[in-house]
């Protein structure tokens, strides 16, 4: 009789076990997210996470009420946070800069859009103007502030222009990185850099929040457009859900009210895109690493 109940006490104990190691063990069959589930939406911070939310919030919303997804919209500290996050495979949806997009793509990420207009992601390299900034010679020597050193426009462009003019910015000029578009036009106004590098949006943004400031600065020289920032989306999406956003995308800027919506973000709208349509961005980085050296 005893045997009997030691008996039934293991066999207790070892069902009890098997539940649970089936529910430790347990793995979804499939890796393709499924339709229902929220998408982690990530912006590149060019914009600071206050006013990243306040820009793009409005627009997940208006996203979600045309396709039916459910979106959250995850702001990021600065590019190395939202880079970890982006190359992790934490983001769904990301919109990354050009350099952060093509890398992307070896992270399990694809293209699908890419915001538009192309003739405004350049760089520009402001300073105040009482220092008279007029030949690229003058900052020989001097620090020059950029908000991250893989920011394509702020940053790889404006150097590669430099660098074209006859400064190597990296050997022979002091580059301090700042973690932000507006942390680095402030670094030149408050003349603790000789100039500052940055991009079209955020510099008429500043402009406009900051009128007085902005009378005692100057855009000194801008570089050439290159392609705009991307769309990317985790390659395991369910592909009619991310054809549908596609096509939401495309349509903002003919829809009043959405295009209302993009006016914070700095730019008109998105176009479909792919792979081939980065192919100058990839020409362009292939020439500045031979050149001056990629950001590790």
């Amino acid at each position: 009789m005893l045997g009997g109940l030691l008996l039934l006490i293991v066999l207790f104990f070892t069902g009890c076990l098997s539940e649970g190691d089936k529910a430790v063990r347990y793995t979804p069959s499939t890796s393709v997210t499924p339709a229902n589930s929220e998408w982690i939406v990530g912006i590149h911070p060019y914009l600071n996470s206050q006013k990243t939310f306040l820009a793009y919030e409005p627009i997940l919303r208006y996203w979600e009420h045309q396709t039916g997804l459910r979106l959250r919209l995850e702001t990021s500290l600065d590019y190395a946070d939202y880079e970890r996050k982006l190359y992790g495979g934490h983001f769904d949806l990301s919109l990354p800069n050009p350099y952060q997009t093509l890398k992307s793509l070896e992270y399990g990420y694809r293209i699908v859009a890419k915001v538009k207009p192309d003739s405004e992601f350049r760089g520009v390299i402001v300073a105040r103007k009482d220092r008279y900034i007029r030949s690229v010679e003058q900052l020989r020597g001097e620090v020059i502030s950029f908000p991250a050193p893989t920011a394509l426009a702020a940053t790889l462009m404006p150097k590669w222009f430099l660098f074209e003019h006859g400064l190597n910015v990296d050997k022979e000029s002091f580059p301090r990185y700042v973690g932000s578009q507006y942390s680095s036009i402030m670094n030149a106004y408050t003349k603790d850099a000789v100039a500052a590098a940055t991009w079209p949006a955020p510099w008429k943004r500043w402009q406009l929040e900051n009128p007085q400031k902005a009378k005692e600065m100057e855009l000194v020289w801008e570089t050439a457009p290159l392609v705009n920032n991307g769309v990317v989306v985790r390659s395991d999406l369910n592909a009619t859900l991310v054809e549908k956003l596609t096509v939401v995308l495309g349509t903002m800027d003919r829809d009043p009210t959405a295009k209302k919506l993009l006016l914070p973000t700095g730019f008109a709208g998105f176009e479909k895109a792919d792979t081939a349509r980065y192919e100058p961005v990839r020409k362009f980085l292939i020439r500045y690493d031979r050149a001056i050296g990629l950001p590790k």
